[in-house]
């Protein structure tokens, strides 16, 4: 199908480019990079009709739709419509693993530095963050970008249609499974993001508590502070090669595991 024959549909096809148009721009909405607040909403939309004008002749021989779906209602076109927003808001949130794993640990490992006061707005999460948490989680946006991550969720939204049908219902056990998995995989990737700095900090801290047992005169206040910086960034460096493989290997991971959770937890209507 060319881009012309978009424009040239038959009566009972013309919502499916606009369900393809809801589900494409609600998970630019979501998505990390495109859904922070710093990019405009009308450019959000502007890139969702863009990838449909593009995508949907790429797609639409091989989209799977049920036939009764053709047969266009109110009812049917509500219901499909509430489906596509919600698949790109599930695929979207999902999508954002990556940056609250990088933020669990770049959190953890700011205020073990002491710079829980020196606060930034982070534009990523909403929230006002330290800025060693918005520097780090910048770091990992221009990696996902390097390594070519962001092209996994693209290959995924081409695909979705194809694996899942327009307007398919989620499966309510399955659905909560998957979040509970997510939530898990943020907590474990932001503990091996994190786990050489904190390993680092905690030894810095027994390090200057027994330091301070033997020198009471000395200010190990004063000390910490500096002393915690200078240590962390040497081993921020030094483990960038690791933090590199780590992010490569964990999208590697989520291409593999992309279209079996899409097919877990979103199943067509007339399956139901």
């Amino acid at each position: 199908m060319d881009i012309l024959s978009v424009i040239q549909l038959k009566p009972e096809t013309w919502p499916l480019p606009i369900m393809a148009f809801l589900r494409i721009t609600t998970l630019f909405f979501f998505l990390p990079i495109f859904g922070d607040q710093v990019v405009p909403i009308r450019l959000r939309i502007l890139l969702g009709l863009a990838f449909t004008f593009f995508l949907y002749p790429l797609v639409a021989d091989k989209m799977y739709h049920p036939e009764r779906l053709l047969q266009w209602s109110a009812v049917t076109l509500a219901v499909a419509t509430f489906h596509e927003v919600f698949f790109g808001f599930a695929v979207g949130y999902a999508a954002k693993l990556v940056i609250f794993g990088v933020s669990v640990a770049s959190h953890t490992v700011g205020i073990n530095m002491g710079f829980q006061v020196a606060s930034m707005f982070s534009p990523g999460l909403n929230d006002h963050e330290s800025s060693f948490s918005v520097m780090k989680n910048w770091f990992a946006i221009i990696l996902i970008l390097t390594l070519n991550i962001h092209h996994i969720f693209i290959e995924g939204l081409v695909k979705s249609f194809v694996y899942v049908p327009i307007a398919a219902i989620p499966d309510k056990v399955a659905l909560m499974k998957t979040v509970i998995e997510i939530a898990q995989e943020a907590f474990e990737l932001g503990l091996r993001l994190g786990a050489p700095l904190i390993a680092v900090q905690i030894l810095i801290n027994i390090s200057l508590g027994l330091l301070n047992r033997a020198l009471p005169s000395l200010n190990v206040f004063i000390v910490s502070f500096p002393l915690s910086f200078l240590i962390t960034m040497i081993i921020l460096f030094i483990s960038i090669a690791s933090f590199l493989k780590l992010l490569g290997t964990y999208g590697m991971e989520k291409e593999v595991a992309w279209f079996e959770t899409m097919r877990r937890v979103f199943v067509p209507m007339n399956s139901q």
